[in-house]
């Protein structure tokens, strides 16, 4: 018989370090604007990865939804103990595998019990790209070629706009605001920041694990002879969810005028944004 986990016995019973607790599932952020949703629109009869799994949230939640197998990865060796024992008392040991490994050190071998069929994660930081998630993807695609992802896709719209210096990333102190133009100048921001009205659409960078194409190079003349952010809206998707999650940006200004740039995405480590002159 298999054995389905009912909510009611560890939704509200279980609490985990750090504040973090299941009620984070009803919260609105990443796991309730889309990863729940896209985990309730899935066929959930299936064998599920939790990876980086932490205190097994997601994995949880899919066997709440009738998974019918999950393995949860996690490299942590606190996580891994507090999973150890928050697994064995609300989960029948026949429906789940903890594996104690980094993501990019699997292999096939690890996933001994049935074959993985849906991966789930919320790998995406400050600059969404920037906690590993494209090459996690890419190293469990070439172990299992038909496996499908969620979410399924990161993307990154970006505009030219108006500078509102009643924003709080800059400063109130004058003596200040000059240090903080160079500085979003050379290192950019990564914020949540009120959109600035759109002054012209740059172009797209956008990866799709699904299908794991990656279109990562921006090139843009700057034509305006004024302050203005370089500014994108990053988002998660999954088919029609989509969750704006993060806002990247620069500061050009007049002596930029007439200046060719690129902006991507080392794709050595996909860590920070680059924009550059070319």
């Amino acid at each position: 018989m298999t054995y389905y986990l009912t909510k009611s016995s560890w939704y509200n019973s279980l609490d985990v370090p750090e504040g973090m607790n299941l009620d984070m599932l009803n919260m609105p952020g990443r796991l309730d604007l889309l990863l729940k949703p896209a985990i309730d629109r899935t066929n959930t009869d299936k064998v599920f990865v939790d990876l980086g799994c932490g205190t097994g949230i997601l994995g949880l939640y899919a066997l709440s939804k009738g998974a019918k197998f999950v393995y949860f990865v996690e490299q942590n060796d606190q996580m891994v103990y507090i999973l150890q024992n928050i697994l064995s008392n609300k989960i029948e040991p026949h429906q789940f595998k903890i594996i104690h490994k980094d993501i990019e050190s699997l292999s096939k071998d690890d996933f001994d019990q049935y074959e993985p069929e849906i991966f789930v994660s919320e790998f995406y930081g400050p600059r969404l790209f920037d906690e590993g998630y494209v090459n996690y993807t890419k190293h469990i695609r070439s172990l299992f070629p038909n496996c499908f992802f969620i979410p399924s896709a990161f993307s990154g719209k970006f505009y030219l706009g108006e500078v509102d210096y009643d924003q709080p990333i800059w400063p109130t102190d004058k003596d200040l605001l000059d240090h903080f133009k160079f500085m979003y100048k050379e290192k950019g921001f990564a914020k949540y920041i009120k959109k600035p009205h759109e002054i012209d659409y740059i172009g797209k960078i956008y990866f799709d694990a699904n299908k794991q194409e990656f279109h990562n190079n921006i090139k843009f003349t700057y034509t305006l002879e004024q302050d203005a952010l370089l500014f994108g809206i990053m988002n998660v998707e999954h088919a029609d969810l989509n969750q704006e999650y993060t806002h990247i940006g620069w500061f050009l200004d007049k002596n930029d005028y007439n200046k060719k740039f690129q902006l991507y995405f080392d794709t050595s480590n996909y860590f920070n944004p680059i924009k550059e002159s070319i």
